[in-house]
């Protein structure tokens, strides 16, 4: 599929205007954009022509999309378009120009398209209580956004549209941020450290850990029992968090970040496979949960000893809330208990039930059903004492930097063809591979079509007559067969547009390569003979003969890779590096 503008001829005839401008935006915006995202953009163009609410809204909207689409995706062209149609109801066309003129900005401080998308159903809500502050406050977005999330900014704004609906003066002030209000609201809602600011941060943070990248999406925290989580193998954190801790040991909210993405980098990088949630209580997932975060923590603690104590760290801190109930803080302790050894607690029994983490971990740390039995064996320790909260409670432990644990669960999805009408077995098709021997002897109808019941596969030559085996012999595979296909396999992908690998982004088929004649290899070979023997020659001459490498060495010739590599880690372990890290060479 290629879109080009003369496609778009007639649009452009009826307001030559637009020629200029579309013409210098399409190159940009065809290195930004697929042919699907250029024909949304165009055919955006001409549904805001049609308004009837001038040019220069449909040449801001041509200018700035592309920048929009660079920031978050070309998803959301659909959507900014739609978001102008409802618009157009409420307000001028030169207020709908500056929210065109002001997306970027706003793209740039969510970075996220699902954030974008939340963005234009509050300008919709905003424009229909209070339409007169819609313009001063699309003055100020690019200010307003590096100091709130979008949650927020809604905030802030209901205040004012609340409390001016009707003073229309004061209600202008308020969003032009000349008003003691709008700065005091302004201040009130203001988070620590917002996700936009420090995202590429954490991800080279990330990739320096594990060599490797992961996906960060902000997600808009504006509900009290907001965890991060981790979706189609993307980490979802909060789009801002504050500072955390009491005065004398305050913990800023970088440090914060960093935890909480080193944990769920943590549950992706040492989790093999999911574990089932058949017939367990939302209670009994949350033990479980608890044990398996304790895995992936030693697991990552192990291979990198910072971490611990970034963890560690946010461990002590105390709740400023009053527990809901009693076993909260023993949860909590017992978290901390699983991460430090030194840890203590005055019961029997859960002591006994930590050593016995301690103890097994080594052995069992790549094993998640060591998570299963022991986090079952701690609940029914809590049930035995009829001591165990409610889910709602159980969700809001104190340990901020940890997420809900969905990705360590295994949910059985709803698949509407396979739920909804039953197949019986008799009606099921069955595949399979077969020798030559079988498919000659048992098979009613070598020519069978893909519907059949039951298809065998033979994947080595099948003749028709077995005493004839001269190579003018056309076998069935020749004359009939399909040519076979390997399973899929997935590679990642470099996106430049975001600077990360998309896992399994590439999906690479095997086929089996067509049979060639082998007398052209001879052939080769024959024509360059000279050629092959001069380099055959040239290779003996630089193999060196009687050359010793001397390892281990501190005051040596160069580097010896493998002893620098090892050097490193140690370090990065906090470890005291070998300093014998060259080698040389020597005759003998």
């Amino acid at each position: 599929m290629s879109v080009k503008l003369e496609d778009y001829s007639e649009f452009l005839e009826t307001v030559p205007a637009l020629r200029d401008v579309l013409e210098g935006s399409f190159h940009e915006a065809a290195h930004i954009m697929s042919p699907t995202g250029l024909q949304a953009w165009l055919d955006g163009a001409v549904a805001l022509h049609k308004l009837g609410r001038g040019e220069d809204l449909v040449i801001t909207y041509l200018q700035e999309m592309p920048l929009v689409a660079r920031e978050v995706g070309e998803d959301v062209i659909d959507d900014c378009v739609t978001a102008a149609m409802k618009l157009a109801s409420m307000t001028s066309g030169e207020v709908i120009g500056l929210l065109f003129g002001s997306l970027p900005a706003v793209a740039r401080n969510l970075g996220d398209a699902h954030l974008l998308r939340g963005y234009l159903t509050f300008i919709h809500q905003f424009a229909s209580t209070a339409a007169r502050g819609l313009r001063p406050m699309l003055g100020h977005i690019d200010e307003l956004l590096t100091k709130l999330t979008l949650s927020g900014l809604r905030r802030w704004a209901n205040f004012g549209a609340q409390a001016y609906r009707r003073d229309f003066d004061n209600l202008t002030a308020y969003f032009n941020l000349e008003s003691v209000d709008s700065r005091a609201v302004l201040q009130k809602e203001r988070r620590g450290v917002l996700f936009i600011r420090v995202q590429r941060k954490l991800n080279f943070y990330l990739r320096a850990l594990w060599g490797r990248d992961f996906f960060l999406r902000p997600t808009g925290a504006d509900y009290t029992d907001f965890r991060p989580y981790i979706e189609h193998r993307i980490l979802h954190l909060p789009d801002a968090v504050d500072d955390i801790g009491p005065e004398d040991r305050r913990i800023p909210g970088l440090e914060l970040y960093r935890a909480t993405a080193a944990h769920m980098a943590a549950h992706m990088m040492y989790t093999t496979g999911p574990l089932s949630a058949e017939q367990l209580s939302p209670a009994q997932m949350f033990f479980i949960g608890l044990l398996e975060d304790a895995r992936v923590e030693y697991r990552a603690a192990k291979d990198f000893p910072g971490l611990k104590r970034l963890w560690l760290s946010l461990m002590r801190i105390e709740p400023e809330e009053r527990p809901e109930h009693e076993s909260m803080p023993l949860l909590s302790h017992i978290a901390h208990m699983l991460l430090d050894p030194a840890v203590t607690l005055d019961d029997a029994e859960i002591t006994a039930l930590t050593n016995k983490f301690h103890e097994q971990i080594e052995e069992r740390q790549d094993d998640n059903r060591f998570s299963w039995h022991l986090g079952l064996e701690l609940f029914n320790l809590f049930s035995a004492r009829k001591a165990v909260p409610s889910l709602r409670i159980l969700e809001r432990i104190a340990i901020p930097y940890r997420d809900d644990n969905r990705y360590i669960w295994d949910f059985e999805e709803f698949s509407w063809e396979s739920e909804t009408e039953y197949v019986p077995a008799s009606q099921r098709q069955i595949r399979k591979q077969v020798s030559a021997i079988e498919m000659a002897n048992e098979v009613d109808c070598e020519l069978a079509g893909d519907d059949a019941q039951e298809i065998w596969v033979c994947s080595t030559n099948f003749r028709p007559y077995e005493d004839d085996l001269t190579d003018s012999q056309i076998s069935f595979n020749d004359m009939w067969g399909k040519e076979p296909v390997s399973d899929p396999f997935h590679y990642p992908e470099w996106d430049y547009q975001i600077q990360l690998h998309r896992p399994d982004w590439v999906t690479v088929y095997e086929h089996r390569p067509k049979r060639g004649d082998p007398e052209q290899i001879d052939q080769i070979l024959l024509e360059y003979r000279p050629i092959a023997h001069r380099i055959k020659q040239i290779i003996d001459l630089l193999t060196p003969e009687g050359v010793q490498r001397i390892r281990n060495m501190e005051d040596g010739d160069e580097i010896d890779i493998n002893a620098a590599v090892d050097a490193m880690i140690a370090i990065r372990m906090g470890e005291q590096p070998n300093p014998r890290i060259t080698m040389r060479r020597s005759e003998e």
